[in-house]
């Protein structure tokens, strides 16, 4: 975007007296001169056009009245973008995308009835509408009316706190965002194949994928997908099993967001311990391994104990004990070492 030519044209239509018809507006507002000393209040302002769509402050224009006056200085020119930059991160986050310019405005005046033709120096910062909404104020500050917490929105020619409609049709929108990117990155998932690799970072909740969608999300949506989807841990592959479509990375508890079974429990918890060795084909030996080394007995995730007289119990497992056991299995392929030591820890864990 080209913003000198973008305020060129804001600035470009002036009546017969030189007064510019271009008004303050939700994407403009003038500045006389540029102060360092309102480095805040600028950025009041600049949260606002973040809060909203973004826009300009311009510099060297007077407002009442509106005439383009220029700037008769070089404070402008001496801005300082990192302290600048400082001062909006002390005082607003998330971060407030900028930038700045200048460049010298022919601007036509009448002087004694006669027209003429003079230069004047126009300075603007242009703030981007920020991609996370809203952006809030970290601190208070007396001077400027700003306390911890305002989000300012930018209405009209004015900046004010946000009222709720508009507080409503932000997180209406960021909620929108945060579908859509989880839509686009599951359609990738559903066409990916093995150069297509995505990456989740299990630990952080971070979709990544080869197309440039990278989406934040609940850590439970991260746990549904890799339900349903072919994955491989970091550090691990097997061509033999498979084209898998995701990477993960962190350290992955499939059952941390699994509601308990409730009901009853022949339904909720269906295998005693020699059905679910069957199920997943290996042997109860390496079983009680396995339930031992995972902690599973008592979790109610996994696990229920019934008792059947006074003197006997009977060990009951959940389908979702069988399904991660199963995952953890596949995992334990690639590892034999690591299957081992289980198998050794269980056999001595008394001795």
């Amino acid at each position: 975007m080209d913003h000198d030519e973008a305020v060129k044209n804001i600035l470009s239509s002036l009546s017969e007296t030189g007064m510019l018809k271009s008004r303050e507006s939700i994407t403009v507002e003038f500045k006389e001169s540029y102060n360092s000393n309102n480095n805040v209040k600028y950025g009041k302002t600049m949260a606002a056009y973040a809060n909203n769509r973004g826009g300009y402050i311009i510099f060297g224009v007077t407002d009442k009245p509106r005439r383009i006056k220029g700037l008769t200085n070089n404070n402008f020119d001496n801005l300082a973008q990192e302290k600048f930059t400082e001062v909006l991160n002390n005082t607003f986050a998330p971060a407030i995308e900028w930038e700045c310019g200048s460049f010298i405005l022919d601007v036509r005046e009448n002087e004694n009835g006669k027209r003429t033709v003079q230069q004047k120096k126009i300075g603007w910062i242009y703030t981007y509408e920020a991609e996370l909404k809203p952006i809030i104020a970290l601190k208070s500050i007396g001077d400027e009316k700003i306390a911890s917490g305002d989000v300012f929105y930018r209405y009209r020619a004015r900046t004010q706190k946000i009222r709720y409609p508009e507080m409503v049709k932000i997180i209406d929108m960021r909620l929108a965002k945060e579908r859509e990117g989880i839509f686009k990155f599951l359609e990738v998932v559903r066409k990916s194949e093995t150069l297509n690799l995505g990456i989740v970072n299990y630990s952080n909740g971070q979709f990544s994928t080869p197309y440039g969608i990278d989406v934040a999300i609940d850590r439970k949506l991260v746990t549904q997908v890799l339900r349903r989807a072919k994955y491989i841990k970091e550090g691990s592959f097997n061509e033999t099993t498979g084209t898998p479509v995701l990477k993960v990375t962190g350290n992955i508890d499939l059952a941390e967001e699994v509601p308990v079974p409730e009901g009853n429990p022949d339904d909720t918890h269906p295998y005693i311990q020699k059905q679910l060795a069957e199920r997943l084909g290996i042997s109860t030996q390496d079983l009680y391994a396995l339930i031992w080394y995972y902690k599973m007995k008592g979790n109610r995730k996994y696990h229920l104990e019934i008792t059947t007289s006074k003197s006997g119990k009977t060990h009951k497992f959940s389908d979702f004990a069988l399904r991660f056991l199963q995952e953890k299995l596949k995992e334990l392929q690639l590892k034999k070492e690591e299957y081992d030591k289980i198998r050794i820890e269980f056999r001595n864990r008394e001795k």
